[in-house]
């Protein structure tokens, strides 16, 4: 699958949600599918709703120094990423990560239809 395909965009109860999916993803294609979807974002020109899939995909240092680059200068464009099929230490990155971003609403759930409740929902929304 190319990174063309791993980044889309749904519509749920009126909110636009980003998704991107690094499934089974080479560490590589990881970063192919971050500059992807960081592109979407900036061309949104407003805040995005992100769902992040995980599955079977290992991160990376190379993409987490990539990703630490990347994401600091548009982190006001992300409203809230939720993540899914994210492994424990995937979670604990990811909770750091946040910390770093100083963004609360960077959020890993058990399923799908847990993170699209959370993301349509008013929860956390400043």
């Amino acid at each position: 699958m190319t990174a063309a395909g791993r980044v889309k965009t749904i519509r749920i109860s009126d909110k636009e949600i980003i998704c991107i999916d690094y499934t089974n993803c080479k560490p590589d294609e990881l970063i192919a599918v971050f500059n992807l979807a960081k592109e979407t974002v900036v061309n949104s020109g407003k805040k995005c709703l992100l769902l992040t899939n995980f599955y079977k995909t290992f991160i990376s240092p190379s993409f987490m120094r990539h990703v630490e680059r990347e994401t600091y200068p548009l982190k006001h464009l992300i409203k809230k990423n939720a993540f899914i099929n994210t492994t424990l230490p995937q979670r604990m990155i990811i909770k750091g990560f946040s910390f770093f971003l100083r963004k609360k609403d960077f959020l890993s759930f058990a399923s799908y239809d847990e993170a699209i409740r959370y993301l349509v929902s008013d929860e956390n929304e400043s």
